[in-house]
């Protein structure tokens, strides 16, 4: 599970520099408000399956949040969803085509799905959108992919 986090932390970090502040591995719950927007990668289970009489296949399932600071957004007017905005450009955001947008994470974990190390990237289940009490100060939007990422090894 680790080495497959890290492969995804080091290609949305190549394109995602600049757009957010900081990644994580793990929920770190609080979150300095000056390190958002942040990515984080967060391990949910990892499933194992018998292939054949040599080798297995392990399933890691992992969701990749984008969070943002809400507080910044309390002024907006109504009819402007700006926090919910940029979390819908980030994450999943279409070109003038309709196709996903290149520079947001579902674009680039797309155009990745082979991660090298005989794991790939086998399905981008579902994309989640929810509003997160993290302190009593701290009021995040969040939008979570969950993803899982295959890795057959030969059993020794």
């Amino acid at each position: 599970m680790k080495k497959s986090i890290n492969l995804l932390k080091i290609q949305l970090q190549a394109e995602m520099e600049g757009k957010v502040k900081a990644f994580y591995v793990g929920d770190p719950w609080i979150i300095p408000s000056s390190l958002l927007p942040c990515i984080m990668l967060n391990p949910i289970k990892t499933e194992t399956n018998i292939l054949d009489n040599q080798r297995d296949s392990h399933i890691h399932h992992i969701e990749v949040s984008l969070i943002v600071d809400a507080r910044q957004y309390f002024d907006a007017t109504p009819e402007k969803m700006v926090g919910t905005e940029f979390l819908m450009e980030t994450m999943e955001g279409e070109d003038s085509a309709g196709s996903i947008d290149t520079p947001t994470i579902l674009g680039i974990l797309r155009r990745n799905l082979d991660l090298g190390s005989n794991r790939t990237i086998q399905n981008i289940s579902t994309i989640d959108y929810t509003v997160r009490r993290r302190t009593e100060e701290l009021i995040t939007l969040e939008s979570v992919a969950a993803l899982q990422i295959e890795y057959i090894i030969n059993r020794a």
